[in-house]
């Protein structure tokens, strides 16, 4: 297997890690978390705007991805006593690469976050890293996740071109 399949896909650790991560999100809404959950899911949409794409930001998502598959496979292993596999298909990204407009749109969410938790707001940190980290997770696994984040970055896409060409 070479680098770029090993980094690109992600298997079923990442996916069982992914929804560990998520429903550790939905116990603590439920639990009375009075963080508003569009920060969360401005994770997700961070980490299919930048993370998931081409370009250096999508090698890292790319390597948080394999080291998640890494993680979930061990602990999945660990835990039952079965051996993961996620099968003999082909590495899986999770849709379409990221444009120069769904790139600019993802610095621009993320310049936005780092002005309200530079201002003050620490408590949005945490609901968003743990966004990101389910959209890499989920994101690069097949289904509706994967295909989500695919509308996501073709969304980012359109609203990054529309401030490149209005600005």
């Amino acid at each position: 297997m070479s680098t770029t399949t090993g980094v690109a896909s992600g298997g079923i650790g990442a996916v069982a890690l992914g929804l560990v991560i998520l429903m550790y999100q939905i116990g603590r809404w439920r639990g009375g978390d009075p963080t508003p959950r569009v920060h969360f899911f401005a994770g997700v949409a961070l980490a299919a705007l930048l993370l998931l794409g081409g370009g250096l930001f999508g090698v890292m998502g790319g390597a948080a991805a394999a080291f998640g598959d890494g993680i979930g496979t061990y602990a999945l292993e660990g835990a039952t006593g079965a051996v993961a596999k996620a099968g003999a298909t082909g590495p899986v990204t999770g849709g379409e690469k990221i444009a120069v407009g769904g790139a600019i749109a993802g610095l621009c969410l993320l310049a936005l976050y780092a002005g309200l938790i530079k201002s003050g707001r620490h408590d949005l940190k945490e609901p968003l890293l743990r966004g990101a980290a389910v959209g890499v997770f989920l994101g690069t696994s097949a289904g509706l996740i994967g295909m989500a984040l695919g509308l996501i970055r073709t969304s980012g896409n359109t609203v990054g071109n529309i401030l490149i060409n209005t600005i």
